[in-house]
């Protein structure tokens, strides 16, 4: 009987895994892809974070609280790489967008934060690309005297 008393956390933490990664991506993908502070290019080339996660200091107190209530911790305790033994300063910087990323998951709950910002660096690359030649480099002249 005390097997039925214990609860299964392995598909809770599961499922807080992926949602730990999705934030953490997500997070990662706007805070430093145009920042120089991710240096894979994977992640510049695919325009969003799709690095490796890895276990990092920063991590240690949602570890333990999640030790705490009887979780094995493991569901928050990687970061991307280009976070995960950085500066406290760029990890204050992950932290506010992340916290800013899950305030907008509680307030559009049908939104799916990965995929919008997704779609969001997928606009930025689309508006990149706009002009057909460089803006200081023109591949066409103003004719002179043209005009009204």
């Amino acid at each position: 009987m005390e097997e039925m008393d214990k609860p299964d956390f392995s598909d809770y933490e599961k499922l807080r895994a992926e949602q730990h990664e999705e934030l953490c991506r997500a997070a990662a993908s706007i805070c430093f892809l145009d920042s120089g502070v991710c240096r894979l290019r994977a992640c510049r080339r695919l325009r969003v974070c799709s690095g490796p996660m890895l276990p990092s200091a920063h991590q240690i107190r949602k570890v333990r609280a999640q030790e705490e209530i009887g979780l094995s911790g493991k569901a928050c305790a990687d970061l991307p790489l280009c976070i995960a033994n950085r500066e406290p300063k760029y990890y204050e910087l992950f932290k506010q967008t992340m916290q800013k990323l899950q305030q907008i998951a509680i307030d559009e709950p049908n939104l799916d934060v990965f995929r919008a910002c997704i779609l969001v660096a997928a606009r930025r690359r689309a508006k990149k690309h706009l002009l057909t030649s460089r803006p200081l480099h023109p591949t066409s002249t103003i004719e002179q005297g043209a005009g009204p």
